[in-house]
């Protein structure tokens, strides 16, 4: 059987202590004191009780209970006695119960250990706060503070609700609107908070994943961004609307033709083109070196350049006088967005097509993908030049197949 007491400890007899019938009674922080002297010290009892059981190994164990109420220690003696009372009939295991202790702290304690895990894992400013952002929109959706209530019932219908777009309470909005959202940014949700438990897992704060088996929802039902490449006529037309349309400073017509012109040349994204700078350019191989921290996946690459449009850069750069590690060109991702569809509006290039797919400046890039298909460059090729994970991505996302390109291959065959 477990006890509950006040363990005991000495201390030299106070100075301002008064000693009568072998106990001594002094002040101390405005409390009266007292114990019984022992030779030159005095003998005291902590005010807070502590705990004595026999664990599941047979092994003393004395916890402090943190409380001066003896019945509140006790129930602790006794809920610890009924933890190893169902570890030895096998119910649980000491592990499940520690989970269980750690799970019941607030979610937000483990947020901040989940954002600290992803700093330390290289993971981007812009990545962590989104990531973290999602999962607390959905734990605020759901009302969710504990671990244990991230379960896979309750994100399936936060999912579902997403999709007919149901009304949800929040204490910050009041009732308010949900499932504005498009199948392709639920799964970036779901991905997001699976991230999380699977952590938690990793990290024995939860037994196991509860939403380990929820899959991702079919994109292709309800795309709300299908992008289309340019014609080459469009590409002619916009960069003619670059030059003729300055803009901000006597350059920046010059400066935004050729910033289009690397990014159908290249397929760079226009971040990673923001942050280019001369010294990742080898101009006598017509090399360009995309660093790990630019890129999508982290992982940096070499891409060839064809030798015209190294050229132009080139010349771009000694003309000003741009130095190894400055930025080739001076522009944030918006100011370019705006710049793009004020130059597609001027020269007539719609955003919209009749079939519902829309143009940015990220159709450059499939633009580049979509030529190199038409040039007969291997699916293989294009998806390394793209720095896609696997060619089927490429062919999905990035390459546009006209029906006059499907016929054309269909007439190669042999007459049967």
């Amino acid at each position: 059987m477990g006890s509950v007491f006040q363990p005991s400890y000495s201390i030299p007899i106070p100075v301002n202590a008064t000693i009568k019938d072998g106990v001594a009674y002094w002040t101390s922080k405005g409390k009266s004191k007292s114990g019984k002297v022992v030779g030159s010290r005095v003998l005291c009892y902590s005010e807070k009780y502590t705990i004595k059981y026999t664990d599941e190994n047979n092994k003393v164990r004395k916890i402090a209970s943190k409380t001066k109420d003896k019945a509140a220690a006790t129930q602790i003696l006794v809920r610890h006695e009924a933890e190893v009372a169902k570890i030895r009939a096998g119910i649980l295991t000491r592990s499940d119960i520690s989970i269980s202790s750690k799970s019941s702290e607030p979610i937000e304690k483990y947020l901040k250990k989940f954002r600290v895990k992803m700093v330390a894992s290289g993971g981007t400013e812009k990545h962590i706060s989104g990531t973290i952002n999602k999962i607390e929109t959905i734990c605020s959706d759901l009302k969710i503070t504990k671990l244990p209530e991230l379960e896979r019932g309750r994100i399936e219908q936060w999912i579902a609700d997403e999709k007919s777009g149901q009304w949800a309470e929040n204490e910050k909005k009041g009732y308010h609107r949900i499932g504005i959202r498009s199948p392709r940014t639920i799964n970036s949700y779901l991905v997001a908070v699976k991230s999380f438990t699977a952590w938690c897992v990793e990290n024995d704060f939860l037994t196991a994943d509860p939403l380990k088996k929820i899959k991702k929802l079919n994109e292709e039902v309800d795309r709300r961004k299908n992008r289309r490449s340019l014609t080459e006529d469009e590409l002619r037309r916009l960069f003619e609307a670059a030059r003729s349309r300055k803009g901000r400073g006597k350059n920046w017509g010059e400066e935004r033709e050729l910033i289009y012109r690397t990014l159908v040349g290249t397929g760079l994204r226009s971040r990673e083109l923001s942050l280019a700078t001369p010294s990742q350019f080898d101009f006598e191989r017509n090399r360009f070196t995309v660093r790990a921290a630019a890129t999508k996946n982290k992982k940096p690459d070499v891409l060839p350049v064809r030798p015209d449009l190294a050229k132009r850069i080139k010349n771009w750069i000694d003309e000003r006088k741009i130095l190894p590690n400055e930025p080739i060109f001076q522009f944030s991702i918006f100011s370019l967005r705006a710049a793009f569809d004020r130059d597609c509006k001027l020269v007539g290039i719609e955003k919209i097509s009749p079939d519902g797919r829309s143009i940015d400046v990220h159709s450059l890039r499939r633009t580049f993908g979509t030529m190199l298909a038409r040039a007969g460059v291997p699916l293989t090729t294009t998806q390394r030049l793209m720095r896609h994970s696997t060619p089927e991505l490429t062919a999905k996302l990035y390459i546009d197949v006209d029906p006059i390109d499907m016929q054309q291959a269909v007439d190669k065959l042999p007459e049967l």
